[in-house]
């Protein structure tokens, strides 16, 4: 699992986040300079708030071992999470 974060977005407060639930060791943490992986995704935020400038939407992307995107969610509304079952078939056709 890899997640995407714009360089706005990382500060004390996440690292505190990421490290106190060990997610280090289960998640690579990438970060996004000036936004432009983001941009290229076509995920970012249209009106942020000042302090959400430059992050992106809450996103899934799942790829097979080629590269090739087999699944794609994009949320506008963070507070409703991915449904996992969406992903079962997708995630059976790239093991």
């Amino acid at each position: 699992m890899v997640w995407l974060m714009a360089d706005s977005q990382i500060n004390a407060k996440t690292l505190r986040f990421i490290d106190g639930l060990g997610l280090r060791e289960h998640v690579v943490f990438a970060v996004a300079p000036g936004s432009r992986s983001i941009d290229r995704l076509k995920v970012r935020l249209e009106s942020p708030e000042a302090i959400e400038a430059g992050v992106p939407h809450p996103t899934t992307l799942l790829l097979d071992r080629e590269g090739t995107v087999r699944f794609v969610d994009v949320r506008e509304d963070y507070h409703i999470w991915l449904d996992p079952s969406l992903v079962a078939e997708p995630l059976a056709l790239v093991r």
